[in-house]
């Protein structure tokens, strides 16, 4: 092989990794600024979240909380499930929580009724909780007077 020859296939090889460096340069700017326009984007995407939210609890009307519940679940085998749950009830307004104070026993009385009427798989998801939830506001309304129950929010939900 002559020196010629052997200078060209050298200078080839050089070229061939300066162009390998620069493609391999190139991807990685590519993959960093599309990561960082990602970034961005979740960043935005969870600060709308987060701004929904503010605005959501913003229109949460007055909450009265009420003290935990424990029941026995409708018995379904052989052992006994019991429920203890702590509920919040979102009020049309304030001048509720008068009568809810005074009809206090029967309230819990009806919850009580709904909670035990129920087996562990009428409660286990989330859709059974909120249909749960929405048979305890229903039931709520028709005693009320003064307002209505917006929402029932579980605040605590035990089972053993």
């Amino acid at each position: 092989m002559s020196k010629n020859s052997s200078n060209k296939i050298l200078i080839s090889i050089i070229v061939f990794l300066i162009l390998l460096l620069i493609a391999g340069g190139g991807a990685v700017f590519w993959y960093i600024t599309k990561a960082s326009n990602n970034s961005e984007s979740v960043q935005t995407s969870k600060q709308k979240t987060v701004n929904s939210a503010d605005e959501s609890l913003a229109e949460v009307g007055p909450l009265y909380p009420l003290t935990p519940i424990t029941v026995n679940l409708r018995n379904q085998g052989e052992k006994d499930v019991y429920l203890k749950i702590t509920l919040s009830l979102e009020l049309s307004s304030k001048e509720l929580s008068n009568e809810l104070d005074s009809k206090n026993a029967v309230i819990r009385d009806e919850i009580i009724r709904i909670l035990s009427s129920k087996t562990l798989l009428d409660i286990d998801s989330e859709v059974e909780k909120d249909k749960l939830c929405n048979d305890i506001k229903t039931s709520l309304n028709g005693m009320l007077t003064d307002g209505q129950v917006r929402n029932v929010y579980i605040v605590d939900f035990i089972i053993q």
